[in-house]
């Protein structure tokens, strides 16, 4: 079952501090009662949950206790906002990546009482997380050894699959899963991928396309979690971006998820536990490169062209971009000549940034009728393809660019 998302009452705008619950909230949420089944025969000793910012938003440390209340003896818990699977590997420029938008480990200890660390808005009044390196997957497995993997992500992989033609999606998004695939499954006894819940600006067929790509691996080793079947949408603390929520729903969320593992252990006992491998980082020689999607990262325009530009696309509000920091906004061209390289349609999608590190970026020089000579990037050559990217939907089939000069500028004050 998929719920197609109505357009939805405009929800009800939280201050900033609330955006990510604080640590009263989650304390009070966690007293709520709730039956859990007495642990079960099947049930792992070693678990470990990776998640991006609906995983800060409660869902992850609601699982995460899910998980020790059931009897799991080993649960490590990491959420870092604004990722994808390739952030959390070795691969390429990936080993340096960074989240700035929120950050919460849960890791056991031999106290028996999990050591929490957290950096996420709404600490203190204004409070804003700093920098952190997202923990690595290669690190993690050798560390907690663990039987299972559920991992929360997806949500920053919707923007990647925009501008791209109807069965593509696999040749998309496979070189963000399948690296990190590659890496995780032979060491685990089984894998657990949650898809995202209902997203009010993301169309249904975009979500099916990510939850098809994932489902082509279901097996005795991996299970693919349909978050929509789980929750509807519009949920109970909802946010301006129409994605993310806190409370109830989220708590629900989180507890259905963990029934839906605990009884598919149930069923269908884990398979037998795989030889020690190694858990080094891949060779550099045999790593996909860095850019966005596990293709080269490129620097120099490829395409040059001159065109007229058609319309731009107003920028999100600040309240609507959060957690994240940076946006981008689309400037829909159409093609007078191409001076360089290879371009067969009549009209591109340029994005450019609206925000970076929550500063909006002027925009008054960009009008309709400008003739401009471009000097153009695949998007998807870049790490700026899974930026949230505010779109007219009129053109979500047209490909994806950035200049040369707003590709440097990002990499300059972004790194």
């Amino acid at each position: 079952m998929s719920i197609n998302p109505e357009t939805p009452s405009e929800p009800k705008v939280m201050p900033r501090r609330r955006f990510v619950a604080g640590i009263g909230a989650f304390a009070a949420l966690a007293a709520m009662p709730r039956v859990l089944a007495a642990k079960a025969a099947s049930l792992p000793s070693s678990v470990l949950i990776i998640g991006d910012s609906m995983a800060l938003c409660g869902f992850g440390e609601r699982l995460d206790r899910d998980f020790r209340k059931g009897g799991a003896a080993v649960v490590a818990t990491f959420m870092a906002c604004g990722t994808n699977p390739l952030s959390w590997t070795r691969i390429g420029n990936n080993a340096a990546a960074k989240t700035s938008c929120g950050f919460w480990t849960i890791k056991p200890s031999s106290s028996g009482h999990p050591e929490t660390f957290m950096d996420v808005y709404g600490m203190t009044h204004g409070h804003r997380p700093a920098r952190y390196p997202v923990p690595k997957i290669e690190d993690l497995l050798a560390e907690y050894r663990p039987e299972i993997v559920v991992v929360q992500l997806g949500n920053n992989l919707f923007d990647a699959l925009k501008g791209r033609r109807e069965g593509a999606e696999a040749a998309v998004l496979g070189p963000f899963i399948d690296p990190f695939l590659k890496i995780v499954t032979p060491s685990v006894r089984r894998l657990y991928w949650v898809t995202p819940p209902v997203s009010g600006l993301i169309p249904k067929q975009t979500q099916d396309a990510l939850v098809s790509v994932l489902r082509a691996h279901d097996g005795p080793a991996f299970r693919t979690i349909e978050s929509r079947d789980l929750i509807s949408y519009p949920y109970r603390g909802l946010q301006p971006d129409k994605q993310h929520f806190e409370g109830r729903d989220m708590t629900l969320w989180a507890d259905r998820t963990y029934d839906w593992i605990r009884a598919d252990l149930e069923h269908s006992p884990l398979p037998p536990p795989v030889p020690k491998a190694s858990l080094s980082a891949p060779s550099p020689a045999t790593c996909p490169p860095s850019g966005g999607g596990g293709t080269e990262e490129k620097t120099e325009a490829s395409l040059v062209v001159r065109a007229v530009l058609k319309s731009v696309t107003v920028p999100y509000e600040n309240r609507e971009i959060l957690p994240y920091h940076e946006s981008m906004v689309a400037l829909v061209y159409r093609v007078l000549h191409v001076i360089k390289g290879r371009f067969e349609g009549r009209q591109l999608v340029v994005l450019h940034p609206a925000h970076i590190a929550e500063r909006r970026q002027p925009m008054s020089r960009f009008f309709a009728g400008e003739i401009s000579t471009l000097r153009l990037i695949p998007l998807d050559q870049t790490p700026w393809v899974t930026l949230k990217a505010k779109d007219d939907p009129r053109y979500l089939d047209l490909e994806r660019f950035i200049t040369e000069e707003d590709h440097r500028k990002l990499s300059a004050q972004l790194k």
